[in-house]
């Protein structure tokens, strides 16, 4: 079995040399992705949509050059990131930064709940609204790791920052999730815990959705 590169790889030759199926699979697997993608950057449902398709058509009337392209999943996402930061320039828009307090605000969300969170779907509910607030390129690295899949290269690459910001700003938005459901998974940051706990907790925040 191909691995997902080297099928992504076939695929981008197929759709150069044509084949309508092969685009067609390309938009399936790709389109929720690369749209989920776009809100982070604009906001809106309507111009995520429109960016995305508009992705996909360019990418079918400019076929002949798939065949140049090394790394497809990671030319999709820059290629999705470069359309929104345009759209955003052209909009006279800029990407606005959530400046919130990670550890206050957060733990008032978590406290707010505390007395009614009884299923893993609350928690999980509760985890979604901490990673609404952290700082966008934070927010942006969480979700690309974590939902998308990707690795930690490829998010530097896709954002165009270092591995070593990338694996920083990854580790400080699990760091504040476990802190603001700590109370929920009968731990406190604040005392001295072993190497051990702090691994089980902050790996739990993985399987939790």
């Amino acid at each position: 079995m191909l691995e997902k590169k080297d099928h992504l790889i076939v695929l981008f030759k197929e759709i150069q040399g044509g084949n309508t199926h092969a685009f067609d699979e390309l938009f399936l697997r790709y389109h929720d992705k690369l749209l989920a993608f776009a809100l982070q950057y604009v906001k809106q449902l309507e111009s995520a949509e429109e960016i995305t398709s508009e992705l996909f058509v360019k990418i079918w009337l400019k076929r002949a050059m798939l065949t140049n392209i090394l790394n497809p999943e990671i030319y999709l996402f820059i290629s999705i990131k470069n359309a929104c930061l345009n759209w955003l320039r052209s909009n006279h828009k800029k990407s606005r930064l959530v400046t919130v307090s990670s550890d206050e605000q957060s733990l008032d969300i978590v406290s707010a709940y505390q007395t009614t969170i009884a299923e893993e779907k609350e928690l999980s509910r509760i985890l979604d609204l901490i990673v609404a607030k952290l700082p966008e390129q934070r927010r942006l690295i969480f979700k690309l790791i974590k939902e998308q899949g990707l690795k930690r290269h490829e998010v530097a690459e896709i954002l165009g920052i270092s591995i070593r910001t990338v694996e920083n700003q990854l580790h400080k938005a699990i760091i504040t999730l476990a802190e603001a459901i700590s109370g929920y998974l009968g731990y406190d940051p604040r005392k001295k815990t072993s190497k051990t706990q702090k691994t089980f907790l902050i790996t739990s925040l993985f399987f939790l959705w």
